[in-house]
């Protein structure tokens, strides 16, 4: 079945540094001509990489994706401590540093990996009271975030610079996790200071940057079919890391009604993890997300436009 960019796909961009998560939304509206659009989890404007995009109704597959883990390339700067704990924010510290390699490892690999508590920056998309933490700070306002629990799976070292005091690390970790905060409070462990002055989002989930969109390629886009392209994925492929349930054609009207899905409904089942891709027998047509529930398989999330349409071509 054709897919198209406005009726709903999921894109996968290398974002380039320099741009906001929501100047590539607009961006992509354009080139693409479609309406609606909606990114992910947002990547910081001094960031490059991998920020995935959803349009038309895949929309609704937000929350799938922001709950995908997440792997970077961080370049920090220790001994300069910053008010954003980036590089675009001003100076607020600076020590010397006498820290070895071993040191900073062995602080990172200690403290840093495993589910840890962190405090997100000041500056950040974390709402308070309705409103972005960056934007009442930035009016002056006095706040407080409250840490919240992550977990850094993994932090390998893959260079330090001794001279100019800066470690490049690559970083496999949970959503919801800064990498700013990070380096904020590696340099408070080591008591030198630190920030970001590079950062690069590699992977999302399965989603890598080796097959992620430049900016310039989207201009090819229209007229093409999904199929075919990296960066380009129909709602079914892109929830890759699911289960899928195949069910009967008589199944669809019960799933539309919001019913559970009994033995006889389902036609094979293959489970990946605890959440499935449930799609009518012999189509990869994404009509619902499921999660089993002892004999049953309960629909969390029903694509109400994906079966209208399959019940005007069946």
């Amino acid at each position: 079945m054709k897919v198209s960019y406005s009726k709903g796909c999921v894109l996968v961009i290398d974002k380039p540094a320099g741009y906001t998560s929501f100047d590539i939304i607009s961006i992509i509206k354009k080139k693409l001509k479609v309406k609606k659009a909606g990114h992910t989890g947002t990547l910081d404007k001094f960031a490059s990489g991998v920020l995935v995009l959803c349009t038309g109704w895949t929309t609704k597959l937000v929350p799938y994706f922001m709950d995908m883990d997440k792997r970077y390339i961080a370049t920090i700067q220790l001994g300069i401590a910053t008010d954003t704990h980036d590089c675009e924010g001003a100076i607020i510290a600076t020590h010397e540093v006498n820290c070895t390699f071993e040191e900073i490892d062995s602080c990172l690999q200690d403290t840093f990996v495993g589910t840890i508590s962190q405090t997100p920056p000041l500056y950040s998309a974390v709402k308070i009271g309705g409103r972005r933490a960056s934007d009442r700070v930035r009016r002056g306002e006095e706040i407080t975030i409250a840490p919240r629990t992550v977990c850094i799976y993994a932090i390998n070292v893959l260079n330090f610079d001794k001279q100019r005091a800066q470690i490049t690390l690559d970083v496999l970790c949970s959503k919801g996790t800064y990498i700013r905060a990070l380096a904020r409070d590696l340099g408070n462990s080591l008591q030198v200071g630190a920030h970001v002055v590079r950062l690069q989002r590699i992977a999302v989930g399965h989603f890598s940057v080796d097959n992620a969109l430049r900016l310039e390629q989207c201009d090819e886009l229209p007229g093409k079919e999904i199929k075919n392209i990296d960066g380009v994925y129909a709602p079914y492929d892109a929830l890759y890391e699911f289960g899928v349930v195949e069910v009967k054609e008589k199944a669809l009207i019960n799933i539309k009604h919001g019913k559970h899905l009994t033995a006889d409904d389902v036609v094979t089942a293959t489970e990946k993890n605890e959440l499935f891709r449930v799609i009518p027998e012999g189509q990869k047509v994404l009509v619902a997300i499921a999660h089993k529930q002892g004999e049953v398989y309960r629909c969390e999330r029903v694509f109400v436009e994906e079966i209208d349409m399959l019940d005007t071509i069946l």
